[in-house]
Formats: C-alpha cells, structure tokens, sequence
C-alpha cells in the first residue's frame, strides 16, 4: 500500500467518479483505476461500485475512506511539525509534462501539487521522439524520458531540436512474465531467448523498442503486440500470453504491476537506460518548469541505488 493509492481513494469517493476525481488530482484515468483496484487486491476488498453512472463506496469502502481520511490526517499534521518551511514564493498557472508510457511517478506529482496547489499540472503520454518534439513545438513545458546509452544520434537530436537535456538517474529495463509463463522460474534471459517470445508493448512505446530490436534481429521475425491499454498490458503478461517490459523504477514504485504480480527477468547485456527530462533553453523556460525540474532532481535522489 501506498500513501498516493489512500489519497486516490479519497479523492473518488468525495468526487463520486473515477475521471472527475482524476482530473481533479491530476493523474491519468487508467493510473487511478489500476491504483485502486490495486489497493482492493491488496486487502481483499472491493471498496468501489462501478457503473455507467459513476462509482459508489462500498459498506467496507465507507470504513476504508474513514480510516484512510484519519490516516491522512495524521500524516499532513507529522509534515506541519517535521518537515521544512513550505517555500514562500507562490506558483500559479499551468505545467505541461509529457511522460514516457507508466512512468507517471504519481507520488512526485502528488506531492508537488500539494507544495503548489495553484499549479495545474497537465500530464500526457507520448513515445520518446513524440515528447521532444512536442517540447521543441512548445506544445509541453517538460519531458520526462528514458534513452539508452547505444543511441549515439541521441544528443545531436536534443541539439537539432533546440532543446536542453539532464540526466536524472540510471535504470534498467527487465523483461515482465506472468506467473503463468513458461519463463516465470528464469532469472536472466538473452537477446536470442527473449526473441523467440511473444512480445507486448505499450503503442507509444513500438517505435522505440523496434529500433532498439533491430540492432540484434529483424523485427519482421518476431511476434510483437502493441497496446494502448495499460489493463490490457497488465492482463496478457498475467495470463502468460507474452512478455513485456518494465523499468527497475517501475518495479519498486510499483507504477504497473504490484510485488509479486509478475517474475522480472533481467536482460544479460545491453538493458541500462537512463531517465532524464527534456526542456526548452534555459531563457524559454518558465518558472514553474524550473521549480518541477529542481524538485524532480531533489525527489528522485532516494530512487537511486
């Protein structure tokens, strides 16, 4: 359980609907859904009616959201007592953030609104090359994404785009099999083993993952499904129908999948990414940009090993 997934709940049960509530918090739809339902599997309990109509608490929901509110409560007064002074500049306006698919980092989000609740912050998902160029276009004010260390046109791409780029940590990609899966008692696996695999990956992401493939073997060889759906994802790697992918991050922040749902697998060679945020030159960025930024380096020091 995690503190973000108790606010979530909250937040529907007082908006009484899973994309008011969303946009009200500032989170996808499908990232509120998967952390509920994951919190409901956690305990054991269904804690929402769901219809056409909206969401409704259940008997044993009222009794969550009571005792989550309590909790809650708890927790913003040890911040009033322990935490340092909430800065004294107040923000206002927008913040556009184009992250890579399930890499939301709710509990940065979420937090950061809380310190700039005048801040509305507007997050889409796009494929790496869609986010810099949507940056460059000043369609977004910032991405957040990953690259590998093998793509040498990478940085020659930043400076073509007029753009800046910070490191912000090292990462890794693991392969993700359902418990199902004739790969769920492997620990490592090869390029060669994991291509005679069927693959699943999120659609913003087929780009990306192909050109990465194509280093090692034609992509016309494989078996490869795309998903715009984040339950469809989670549920073909369940039911052991294919492998996907998953960052070391998303693992420990449990972003798609909780402890346990699924087997990582990690890669022999080559899976080290790096995940940094993309911005405008430092005389087009806004204030609110910079603050995220500073912030987002700050937060993200305790996710490194």
């Amino acid at each position: 359980m995690r503190i973000e997934q108790l606010y979530y709940l909250v937040e529907v049960s007082k908006n009484k609907s899973l994309s008011v509530a969303a946009e009200q918090i500032h989170v996808s739809q499908q990232n509120l859904s998967v952390a509920i339902r994951n919190l409901e599997k956690e305990f054991g309990l269904e804690l929402l009616v769901r219809s056409y109509k909206g969401v409704s608490l259940t008997k044993e929901g009222e009794e969550f959201v009571n005792k989550a509110q309590e909790l809650l409560t708890k927790i913003d007064e040890f911040y009033s007592q322990f935490s340092k002074p909430l800065p004294k500049k107040v923000l206002k306006g927008k913040l556009r953030i184009d992250v890579v698919p399930y890499m939301t980092l709710p509990d940065i989000l979420v937090s950061f609104y809380k310190l700039h609740p005048q801040v509305n912050v507007i997050l889409e998902e796009h494929s790496p090359q869609e986010i810099m160029c949507n940056v460059a276009a000043g369609i977004s004010d910032i991405g957040i994404i990953f690259r590998t260390s093998e793509d040498p046109r990478f940085f020659e791409a930043v400076h073509d785009l007029g753009l800046s780029y910070e490191s912000i940590l090292d990462d890794k990609i693991f392969v993700c099999a359902g418990k199902k899966s004739p790969l769920k008692n492997k620990r490592v696996i090869t390029h060669t083993e994991l291509f005679k695999q069927k693959l699943i990956v999120s659609e913003d992401l087929y780009g990306w993952i192909l050109e990465i493939i194509k280093r090692y073997q034609d992509p016309a060889d494989l078996q490869i499904q795309k998903s715009n759906s984040m339950q469809i994802y989670k549920k073909v790697i369940e039911e052991g129908l294919a492998v996907g992918f998953v960052t070391g991050i998303g693992l420990e922040k449990e972003l798609i999948f909780k402890k346990g749902e699924v087997v990582p697998i990690a890669i022999e060679k080559h899976n080290n990414i790096t995940i940094g945020v993309v911005y405008p030159m430092a005389n087009a960025q806004t204030e609110i940009s910079k603050e995220f930024i500073g912030y987002l380096k700050l937060t993200t020091q305790d996710y490194r090993c």
